[in-house]
């Protein structure tokens, strides 16, 4: 048996001149995802699609850029060997 919905169950529909209105009222600092303008992580080295960044001391809330390092996705493996070598020396 089906579940349908009638419109006045589904909420309302916005139109595309309200959508744009929230759009531009959530724009900058006005974002909850607005970060001071800072750039993220990954603008600071370049990092592509498809590509990793490699915190160096494991530290992710360390994003200067001598501690980033860009790494191909090929490389994941290569990747996930440092860090499993990093947590047996924790030990």
């Amino acid at each position: 048996m089906e579940n349908i919905q009638t419109e006045e169950q589904c909420g309302r529909r916005q139109t595309p001149a309200t959508k744009n209105k929230i759009a531009r009222a959530m724009k900058g600092d006005k974002n909850p995802a607005y970060k001071d303008g800072r750039r993220s992580y990954r603008e600071k080295v370049g990092a592509k699609k498809g590509q990793l960044v490699h915190h160096r001391d494991e530290n992710r809330h360390n994003n200067k850029a001598g501690n980033l390092r860009v790494i191909k996705k090929s490389d994941r493996g290569k990747h996930d060997k440092i860090h499993k070598r990093a947590r047996n020396f924790k030990k």
